[in-house]
């Protein structure tokens, strides 16, 4: 934050859960830091105590027995600044080299690496606003120029003809290149005979890369003339963003708009401050658009299920920050704002509150088509209550350069009504059980002779290709089809939403040979099971099934052509939260050897009275009439 805006955090810290929030930071400063300067576990501890010490300092007040705030006794303000500036003048500078010819890949510490220096950045540097002079920091400068010297030395030494920045084009990239970035803007003032310790040699590395992966590569990560979304899904947007939204936001309080050259190596690029760029906010955009109502980011391709991202507070604006509801969120202690913020990986506390913005989210559309990144949404408003229907058609570039992240899922829905998640994706456990939650027969799409679209492995990502085609939209219907094909299969899901209340999903399948389909949907509940799991209720031979958490319902019905399908059940698991898993009920809808069929659905999420759905099949084709009640 800018000197004239200390103020007005200040005074935004009178609102009772920003207060809570503070009195949670406080809370973790009173004491030493930890002494564990060598783990990658233990330098991060130091680095967040720090940074939230110095914050402390910077607001000078700390809160009192009730819902009030006091000024920081001198003593405490002493005590804090002599704690930060020990940490900074003692921090760990090794940074790990790129690879070994053993082929270990060390650059992965860099994610730790990153998050570490830019905390003790922010620390400095808060120490300097509040009011610490350069001649009591000059070691903490000196340190911290030394850190991020190595990082650049360490990132730009190949092995042999491997190097990491024209190897990696991924959310590693843009952490590592965004801490660099920082240290240009905190340590702007640095001089050094070192090319390598320069300020101007890292801001050249930060931005020239950031702007290669995202917007100019061709394995970018996103697209700068559309809405295209992220390349490796919601959640690693969200990682490598948590580096680069401090960034941006130091950025766009030192320089004001504008283009510069900046130089890596041989390359020079005119580049704009990104905090004013606006194909940073189509970025954003995507985020927010395709949101949860409950708050929550979907968990499109490897994404845990329990994560929002009220850090975009950092982007300055209000219509991309919006609450998070978690009365229907279980399994996960990730259910309040303290948890989304303290975040394993990184503590944004600070940032969220320096930023000071009340969340004015925007209203949502009932029908949201984005092409470029494959997100087909449906809703009923913008409030936590909202039904949402997402259906997953995504190709391109943002299908080919997802690599190791992307899921088999092309065509699947997520399904999500009265602050309750209904239709599931099955979310990431971890990068090593990604496979377990990765499959197709984890999502709620056609599967061809029992298989579907391939999981991304490392380098490659999923084959399938899928599109958004045919959409529409008037007072009582919305509409929209995905197209994909895979297992020597083509299919189409058309989606109607009717008056706002059920959705009809028709699958159109076609091959030159005959196969057997079957048409899957994940829900969340579990037959046999508890309030916490949620319940599922066996309609098979009335060709129905209904799911139940929460007192929020989905019933489904299911027909296809000519009425010959066999019903059955499969117990799956999905993610709670990160390498935790609980198992659900999946319905299961076989049909015989054919080349081609189609399925019709009815998904009618509902928490009173239930609808019975009437259906007539034929031999080539299937109606489903309106609910009758």
């Amino acid at each position: 934050l800018k000197a004239g805006g200390l103020a007005q955090v200040q005074a935004s810290l009178a609102a009772p859960t920003r207060l809570a929030l503070y009195r949670t930071l406080w809370a973790d400063v009173q004491g030493a830091p930890i002494t564990d300067n060598t783990s990658a576990d233990g330098r991060r501890a130091r680095a967040t105590w720090a940074k939230n010490a110095a914050f402390v300092v910077l607001l000078g007040q700390q809160p009192g027995a009730d819902n009030t705030l006091a000024a920081l006794p001198e003593t405490q303000r002493a005590t804090l600044v002599a704690g930060t500036r020990g940490a900074l003048e003692s921090l760990n500078p090794n940074v790990e080299a790129f690879a070994t010819w053993a082929g270990t890949t060390p650059y992965t510490e860099w994610q730790w690496r990153s998050k570490e220096l830019i905390d003790y950045l922010v620390a400095y540097d808060l120490l300097r606003g509040a009011g610490e002079t350069p001649a009591s920091l000059a070691a903490s400068q000196a340190r911290l120029q030394a850190f991020a010297g190595n990082l650049y030395r360490q990132s730009t030494t190949p092995l042999g003809p491997f190097s990491f920045y024209t190897t990696i084009k991924n959310n590693h990239t843009l952490m590592t290149a965004a801490a660099l970035g920082m240290a240009a803007v905190v340590l702007s003032e640095a001089t050094s005979p070192e090319a390598s310790q320069q300020p101007a040699t890292w801001a050249g590395a930060g931005l020239y890369h950031i702007d290669n992966v995202l917007w100019r590569d061709a394995q970018r990560q996103s697209d700068s003339t559309q809405v295209a979304g992220y390349a490796e899904g919601p959640y690693y947007c969200k990682y490598a963003l948590l580096n680069c939204l401090p960034f941006f936001r130091a950025l766009g309080n030192f320089l004001p708009d504008g283009r510069q050259i900046y130089t890596f190596g041989e390359s020079a690029r005119s580049i704009r401050n990104p905090y004013f760029d606006p194909k940073y906010a189509r970025l954003y955009e995507w985020l927010t658009a395709i949101r949860l109502p409950d708050g929550r980011l979907p968990a499109l391709e490897d994404s845990y299920v329990d994560m929002g991202m009220p850090e975009l507070a950092l982007t300055g604006q209000a219509q991309y920050t919006a609450p998070m509801y978690f009365s229907k969120l279980s399994g996960t202690n990730m259910a309040s704002a303290v948890a989304q913020l303290r975040d394993v990986t990184v503590d944004m506390r600070a940032a969220w509150l320096a930023a000071a913005i009340d969340p004015a989210p925007l209203a949502q559309p009932a029908l949201t088509v984005l092409p470029g990144s494959g997100n087909l949404l449906f809703r009923t408003g913008s409030d936590s209550l909202a039904t949402y229907l997402h259906v997953y058609g995504r190709g391109g570039l943002a299908q080919a350069n997802a690599s190791g992240h992307s899921q088999g899922n092309a065509g699947s829905f997520i399904l999500h009504s009265q602050g309750q998640l209904l239709a599931l994706d099955p979310g990431y456990l971890s990068y090593n059980r990604r496979a377990e939650v990765g499959q197709a027969t984890n999502h709620s799409l056609v599967l061809v002779d029992g298989a579907g679209p391939a999981i991304g492995t490392p380098g490659v990502g999923s084959p399938a290709m899928a599109s958004i085609q045919r959409t529409f939209q008037t007072p009582q219907l919305s509409y929209g089809e995905v197209t994909t094909a895979y297992q020597q299969a083509s299919l189409t899901r058309k989606t109607l939403f009717v008056r706002n209340t059920y959705f009809l999903l028709a699958d159109a399948v076609s091959a030159p040979v005959p196969h057997t389909y079957t048409w899957q949907l994940h829900g969340y509940g579990l037959a046999g099971g508890t309030a916490a799991t949620g319940t599922f209720a066996d309609g098979l031979a009335a060709h129905e099934g209904t799911w139940q958490k929460n007192g929020v319902r989905l019933l489904t019905h299911v027909t296809n052509t000519g009425g010959t399908a066999t019903y059955s059940t499969a117990t799956n698991v999905h993610e709670t939260t990160y390498n935790t898993a609980e198992s659900h009920t999946t319905l299961l809808v076989q049909t015989p050897s054919a080349a081609q069929t189609q399925f019709l659905a009815a998904l009618y999420p509902h928490t009173a009275q239930p609808a019975e759905f009437t259906t007539t099949s034929q031999a080539t084709t299937r109606s489903c009439w309106r609910p009758a009640s």
